[in-house]
């Protein structure tokens, strides 16, 4: 491997990577304490070129955030607004054909990734139309929702 990726304290886990073995739960472990980017970078690359040959296939996503009210209270999050709170939304159905359709134009996404809050004002309707709509306004692309 080139000198730039080298990683001395990882040794034994290029190693059995460049073997083709199978890495421990401690192995995986100790990759994940590491910080050594272009290092982890390269053995990714190498176990990917092995498992694919050198073809690469990507998505082209719409992240479609249908709504941002939400009852959650996720540490980590920016994005949210009460129920109550001011700046919260919530897009129609109409709302929703409309950015899909013209991302797909303009961007020609092939998959439609749905993220959004805990609205307590949606029901499972709601989100059956949702899915419904982009179904049947843009067949063959890939819904992935609700993660």
């Amino acid at each position: 491997m080139n000198r730039l990726f080298q990683n001395l304290k990882l040794r034994d886990i290029e190693e059995k990577v460049e073997a083709g073995e199978r890495l421990t739960f401690d192995d995986g472990v100790r990759l994940f304490g590491s910080n050594d980017l272009p290092f982890l970078g390269r053995l990714a690359h190498r176990v990917r070129e092995r498992l694919n040959g050198r073809g690469v296939y990507y998505s082209v996503n719409l992240h479609l955030n249908h709504t941002n009210v939400c009852t959650a209270h996720c540490v980590f999050c920016a994005f949210a607004r009460r129920p109550d709170e001011e700046g919260g939304y919530t897009f129609s159905l109409d709302q929703i054909r409309e950015k899909v359709a013209g991302a797909r134009r303009k961007f020609r996404i092939n998959e439609v990734h749905i993220v959004g809050g805990l609205n307590p004002e949606l029901g499972m309707d709601y989100y059956i139309d949702l899915i419904r709509l982009i179904r049947e306004d843009q067949p063959g692309i890939f819904i992935k929702a609700l993660t």
